[in-house]
């Protein structure tokens, strides 16, 4: 039995029977998401959004690059002590592994330019990025959380701070 011990490997058969292994992309899915902003000076931030997902795929195999990921953008609308913020960003998410073979437990880095905007700060151009995990991935919906370090291009000691969202998508065809 030791003389037989290898590593383990789960990576998907050259022949995909699997709902895992076949590779899939899709377009235009929609998500919702709640998120908080935690700035450096200033209160936190909680609210939620709709986030438009213009591509999103996973393909399972050792072809070169990352196995799952999409190009997003989003609109969020937050509040802290009474003042309302929105946010607005697009960006990319992609899986740190080429081979996942699993539809759960995918970390991924994430990376956004954007705008956050109030009353009090104006409108503040920024960019944010940061790792996440896709706890589902499946074609017909993902569930992801994630967390970001946020950094503005104007006042970053007063507004630079940490996001965290979690999020839940769902193809509609």
């Amino acid at each position: 039995m030791v003389l037989a011990a290898r590593t383990a490997s789960a990576d998907c058969p050259t022949t995909p029977d699997d709902d895992v292994c076949r590779p899939w992309s899709a377009l235009l899915v929609p998500t919702l998401e709640a998120a908080i902003y935690a700035p450096h000076e200033g209160p936190t931030f909680y609210g939620g959004g709709f986030e438009v997902v213009w591509i999103a795929w996973s393909d399972n195999s050792d072809a070169f690059g990352p196995s799952q990921g999409r190009l997003r953008s989003d609109v969020r609308y937050m509040r802290g002590d009474d003042t309302p913020m929105v946010m607005a960003r697009s960006g990319a998410q992609v899986a740190f592994e080429r081979n996942a073979s699993r539809a759960y437990g995918i970390p991924y880095f994430a990376t956004d330019v954007g705008f956050l905007w109030s009353e009090a700060t104006g409108r503040r151009w920024y960019v944010d990025a940061g790792v996440g995990m896709y706890l589902v991935h499946k074609r017909t919906f993902i569930v992801d959380i994630e967390v970001t370090g946020l950094l503005p291009f104007k006042d970053p000691d007063a507004l630079g701070g940490v996001t965290s969202r979690l999020a839940l998508s769902f193809a509609l065809w």
